[in-house]
């Protein structure tokens, strides 16, 4: 992996005010400077309005000469600081179909870095329910998780495929398609094949990056579609039957029973050992749906098999990886740097 050891990994931690920092400028810099409105995908600061005080007839003191004489050398820094900044990395997005694991249509988006040649690439692969490509759920609260993520990866560099699960938005399917995990493995096995395919992506540099439940379909569907590499993000090492009693029901009472057997008794440590290619598994340790302890099953399984594996942890982070609200963005470097060595 370039000039980092293919091994254990761990972030350092990152506390509530340098996020707080992080996302917002006005809680490190004083007041002059406030942050701008968010357009989505970026933030940053810009110039405020300087408010002026006339100063008072009495004599100043030798410690209110001294701040006043630092304020020009303060606006100073922060204007090198502000016209320092690399603007984010263009991306460009274009809707797709493919063709899925049973000939069906699959539509999704893809996400392109800016810049000639080809990409690093790799397919999201959604976690349990029937969700879109871009993270929601049916029925549930709008959101973009995933697209969101595959901006993230795009201004490092890296192109990715996210797709709706098969009977869910644009893509073909009944309507619980997405319980057929058979079925969900095969349309994410026939994506990794797609997207090797594109002209835009690099075909020795191509694989699967796979969310909660996802992240099993993604190291089985790595070793189907011959992927390059494998990074799981907040994946399960054990049976989802095995997490909750919860998922159980739901699976039963829309599914049924069969549906539930194959579901909920799928061991991901088994899809893992035969992956013969590099994974990196990452996790938060404030994960409350999938413990952090599900992180270290995983690699253990795979270092036992003698499987090149790494270990991402990012502490306070939950299971969409968000330490209060953003992933570190460390870690979408570190994420990064794997897919594309």
């Amino acid at each position: 992996m370039g000039d980092e050891p293919f091994g254990e990994t761990d972030f350092m931690h990152v506390d509530e005010h340098s996020q707080r920092a992080r996302r917002d400028p006005a809680t490190a810099f004083p007041r002059p400077i406030r942050p701008a409105p968010r357009d989505g995908d970026c933030h940053r600061a810009q110039a405020g309005t300087v408010s002026r005080t006339v100063p008072k007839p009495a004599r100043q003191s030798a410690g209110r000469r001294y701040r006043s004489g630092m304020r020009p050398a303060l606006f100073a820094g922060l204007l090198v600081f502000l016209t320092s900044v690399t603007p984010a990395a263009a991306v460009s997005e274009r809707n797709v179909t493919f063709t899925g694991g049973d000939g069906r249509q699959m539509a999704g988006t893809v996400t392109v870095p800016d810049g000639d040649g080809v990409h690093p690439a790799v397919v999201i692969v959604g976690g349990f329910g029937p969700g879109t490509r871009n993270g929601s759920i049916v029925g549930g609260p709008s959101g973009g998780l995933y697209a969101s993520w595959a901006r993230e990866l795009a201004r490092r560099g890296v192109m990715t495929l996210r797709y709706d699960k098969r009977g869910i938005g644009g893509s073909q399917g009944p309507a619980l398609g997405w319980l057929d995990l058979p079925g969900l493995t095969a349309d994410a096995t026939a994506a990794v094949k797609w997207l090797a395919a594109r002209p835009e992506a690099d075909p020795t540099r191509t694989g699967a990056l796979g969310h909660s439940q996802g992240g099993d379909i993604a190291l089985r569907a790595g070793r189907d579609g011959k992927a390059d590499r494998v990074a799981t993000l907040a994946a399960p090492a054990r049976p989802l039957g095995r997490i909750g009693a919860g998922i159980r029901r739901v699976i039963v009472s829309v599914g049924g029973e069969r549906a539930a057997r194959e579901t909920l008794t799928r061991d991901p440590r088994r899809d893992a050992v035969r992956l013969p290619a590099p994974v990196l598994v990452v996790h938060g340790t404030r994960d409350e749906t999938v413990p952090y302890s599900d992180a270290g099953a995983l690699v253990r399984a795979r270092r036992s098999a003698g499987r090149p594996v790494a270990l991402l942890t990012i502490r306070g982070a939950d299971h969409s990886l968000a330490v209060g609200d953003a992933t570190p963005a460390s870690a979408w470097d570190r994420i990064a740097r794997f897919l594309s060595s």
